[in-house]
This record gives structure tokens, C-alpha cells and sequence, in this order.
């Protein structure tokens, strides 16, 4: 009789055995499948994360990495003033470079004082103050004016965002470099009765450096409305934007290469790039102990952090559950085959080849495996959900409870991250709704996965019987 139909019919007849056997496959399919299912649903967070989070890198100041040299320095010299590192163009032109980046632009912050005009007042007691400093500083007046500069101002998140609009004149552009230009507030254009084409003058806060610079074009900001900030260079009207070289006589380091700036923001052609362009930069002579690249990678982790946990934990399930199902499997089979010893023995005797008996094992096997691996395509969807759900709420208690922990975030904020706004303050809410559903992709490779367990859990325990002679077997079995 061929060991197929044998097969089909020792199914039949062991209906209990082959019920047990089923309902063992039925379980490690549905959990190998919420396994698959739920790394997928990682992979498709992170592109949603990355897409809305944009496709921008940023190369600044590690706030965290500068705040432990400030503080060494402190302990070390605490007389001497701490010097604000900035990165240099033309160290941030080598990243420009790069085939993923799609357009960039370079900022750099400060402040001033007017120079001949006057500034939009926000309080009258708010004057010249005296600002307390150590040995290197001089007594300094309190600044009334914020600087601005930047490569190209169309970039920046005020006009992109239509918080700013340019009403006269034009914005400040690549053209620019090398020109002395400013962008004005509408107000304070017209409180002082200056027009495109005016030059103004901003005075450093200790008074050692003067900038002039012509106004290029008027913009008017919408957050000028609504309640006045308590001091001068922080009200909207008080804003200047200049060329990046209107402000290299305002920087610490002045003499570097190229001119000085707070941060270099790259526009990426796909989010998928990301990681590619990190590796990249890191390839390159900027100092990384000081500086880092950041893909907005707090409030992505934020976002994707209790998901990619609850990915990791799916992989330990799929390993756990195929490990134990095979053994759970095994185990099952290789009592069934002991029970079929006599069965074996005379099959072999009358010229049954080891082949085929193994064959026959084999199809029985997965004609039950075949039969569960089915029904958990209808059932794995279910069971993926309500797992996956579990699972990341459980993830994201944790993550929120980590986070209400006090003393979590430290770093040194920049000039620029306060003027320009940054991801200190944004905040995103973590990803809690998923759908966990069952693809293609996840069927081929439970089935794959599925008919390695089936064929190893039959394989190794009948070996272990019929590698003996058939009167050996028969033997046994009395």
C-alpha cells in the first residue's frame, strides 16, 4: 500500500492521538503568528513616526555631553567663562554634500541691544540692568533685541508654519552669504519709520561689537497679538533676522574657519535615510563628543519606544513558543511512534523501505499541521490583536511611569533652542492604537516556520526507532 495513503488512513483511525496533535499546532501557530504579526506593526510605527516627525537632521550642541564639560570646567576654573562651542560652515558643508540631503539651511542666535532705534518696550521698568557675571565679564546691559541669523529664512519654522509672512522686500538666501542683511518685525518698522533699504545698528550686550546691517525686507508676525512677554528681546516685534555673517562679530569664536553657527539643519529626500546619513556624518571630522546629529530621536522613541518594546517581547514569544511547541511535539510523536513499535517493526520486515515509513510519519503529521496551520489564518488575526493590545498598554504604563520620574532630562539649552524653539518644547503622545492584522507576508512565514517544527518533531524521534533492525524492533516490543 503506498505510505501516503497509509498515512491518510492511521490519521482516521487515531483520531484522539491526531486531536491532540492539532489543538498543540493550533497554539504555537496562533502565537508564532501574533508574534510575526506584531514586529511587523514595529516596522509600519516607524515610518509613521519618522514621516510625521519630518525628515530634517539636525547637527547641534549634545546639551547633555556640554553640561558635564561646563560643569568640570566649573570645578576646575570657576573664574573663567564658559565658552558656548559652535560648529563651523564649513565643517557643515562636508554634511551638505551628501547625496541624501535634499536642501539645508544653517542657524545661529543672539543678542543685542538698538542702535539708534527703538525697540518695541514691553515694560517700563525693564531697563538698562546690570547683568552679574564672573571675572571675564564685564558688567552687561540687559539685551532688547533677539538675533536671528540664518542661511535662508524661507526654512525656518516661523515662515514655513505661516507664523511670519514677508510683507516688503524679500527674505535673506543662499545669495546672501557674505552680505550684511536683515529681515524687520511690521511694528517695529513702523514705530522707528524704517523701510527696506534702511541700515540699522544692533550693539552687542557688552558693548565690544557693533554690527550694521540693510533691511532686505519686512515681515510681520502673528504672535505680536495677545499678551506682551515681560522683557524686551523676547516679544516677536523685538526679532531680527540677518545674514549668518552679520553675526560672526558676536560669537565667541569668531577667528574659526568659515563662519560660526548654533546648529545645521538637513533636509532628507526619504525618512528611510535617516540612519544612513547618521552613519555618514559620523564618517566625517565633526567633533561627535560635542556635537550630535538628532533626528528628533526623543520624541521618536517617545512615540515608537512602547512599541518597539512590545516588537522585542513578540520576538522572545516566537522563539519560546517554537522551541517548546517542537519539544511539546516531539514528545507527542515520539510516544505515538513507540506505541506503533510492532506496527514499524513488521512493516520493515516485509520490505518496507526506512524512507517511507518516516515519509508516512511525516504526512500524517502534517496532514494535522496543514489542518491547524488553516484555521489560525481565520483565528491568528484575533488573537494578534487582543495580544498586541495587552501588550502595549503594559508598555506604555511603564513608559509613562518612567517618564513622571523626576530628574530624567538634563542638558544645557542653547540660544537658538530658545529663540527658535526645539524639542524640549514639542512634545508627541506615544503611539496606543495599532492594528494588528495578518498579512501575506506573516503566512509564508509561519507556514515556513511551521513545516521546519513539523519536520524536526517527526524526523528526530522516529530515527531514534528506526534506526534498529526490524527483529530488534519486534523484540522490543515484547
Amino acid at each position: 500500500m503506498n505510505f501516503i495513503k497509509r498515512a491518510f488512513l492511521s490519521v482516521q483511525a487515531r483520531k484522539g492521538r491526531s486531536l491532540i496533535l492539532f489543538a498543540v499546532f493550533l497554539v504555537v501557530t496562533n502565537l508564532v503568528l501574533a508574534g510575526f504579526a506584531m514586529q511587523n506593526v514595529s516596522e509600519t510605527a516607524s515610518d509613521f513616526a519618522r514621516k510625521k516627525l519630518g525628515v530634517d537632521v539636525t547637527l547641534g550642541l549634545d546639551s547633555e555631553k556640554f553640561q558635564k564639560q561646563a560643569e568640570k570646567q566649573l570645578e576646575e576654573n570657576p573664574n573663567e567663562r564658559i565658552k558656548i562651542p559652535e560648529i563651523s560652515t564649513e565643517a557643515a558643508d562636508k554634511l551638505a554634500k551628501s547625496t541624501y540631503v535634499k536642501n539645508f539651511n544653517y542657524v545661529k542666535s543672539a543678542f543685542g541691544l538698538a542702535e539708534g532705534f527703538t525697540p518695541i518696550e514691553v515694560d517700563e521698568n525693564a531697563g538698562s540692568v546690570a547683568m552679574a557675571g564672573g571675572q571675564d565679564q564685564d558688567d552687561r546691559e540687559m539685551p532688547n533685541i533677539s538675533l536671528v541669523g540664518a542661511r535662508t529664512t524661507d526654512l525656518l519654522q516661523g515662515f514655513t508654519e505661516g507664523t511670519e509672512e514677508i510683507i516688503k522686500g524679500r527674505g535673506i538666501t543662499a545669495e546672501d552669504k557674505g552680505k550684511k542683511v536683515a529681515l524687520i518685525e511690521k511694528q517695529l518698522a513702523e514705530e522707528n519709520k524704517l523701510k527696506v533699504g534702511d541700515k540699522v545698528k544692533i550693539k552687542k550686550d557688552d558693548g565690544k561689537s557693533t554690527i550694521k546691517v540693510e533691511i532686505i525686507g519686512i515681515f510681520e508676525a502673528s504672535e505680536t497679538v495677545g499678551p506682551k512677554p515681560p522683557i524686551a528681546f523676547l516679544d516677536p516685534s523685538n526679532k531680527i533676522y540677518v545674514s549668518l555673517e552679520s553675526l560672526k562679530e558676536f560669537s565667541d569664536n569668531k577667528d574659526m574657519k568659515g563662519t560660526p553657527i548654533d546648529k545645521a539643519i538637513y533636509y532628507l529626500n526619504d525618512p528611510e535615510q535617516i540612519d544612513a546619513f547618521k552613519a555618514a556624518g559620523k564618517k566625517t571630522d565633526i567633533d561627535f563628543d560635542l556635537f550630535k546629529l538628532d533626528a528628533h530621536d526623543e520624541l521618536y522613541k517617545k512615540m515608537v519606544g512602547p512599541i518597539e518594546n512590545m516588537a522585542a517581547t513578540s520576538k522572545w514569544i516566537i522563539y519560546l513558543v517554537s522551541i517548546t511547541g517542537s519539544i511539546i511535539l516531539g514528545l507527542i510523536i515520539m510516544l505515538t511512534i513507540k506505541e506503533r513499535r510492532k506496527e514499524l517493526g513488521i512493516l520493515l520486515s516485509i520490505g518496507e523501505k526506512k524512507g517511507k515509513l518516516i515519509g508516512q510519519l511525516l504526512v500524517e503529521v502534517l496532514c494535522v499541521a496543514v489542518l491547524a496551520f488553516s484555521l489560525s489564518i481565520f483565528t491568528g488575526g484575533a488573537v494578534s490583536q487582543k495580544m498586541g493590545d495587552s501588550l502595549l498598554q503594559k508598555e506604555i504604563t511603564a513608559s509613562e511611569e518612567q517618564e513622571n520620574n523626576p530628574g530624567q532630562r538634563s542638558g544645557f539649552v542653547t540660544t537658538s533652542d530658545a529663540l527658535m524653539g526645539s524639542d524640549l518644547n514639542q512634545d508627541v503622545d506615544p503611539i496606543d492604537n495599532i492594528d494588528v492584522s495578518v498579512t501575506s507576508k506573516e503566512v509564508m512565514k509561519l507556514g515556513g516556520l511551521g513545516l521546519l517544527i513539523a519536520i524536526l518533531s517527526t524526523i528526530i524521534p522516529a530515527l531514534s526507532i528506526l534506526r534498529l533492525k526490524p527483529k530488534e524492533i519486534l523484540l522490543k516490543d515484547e
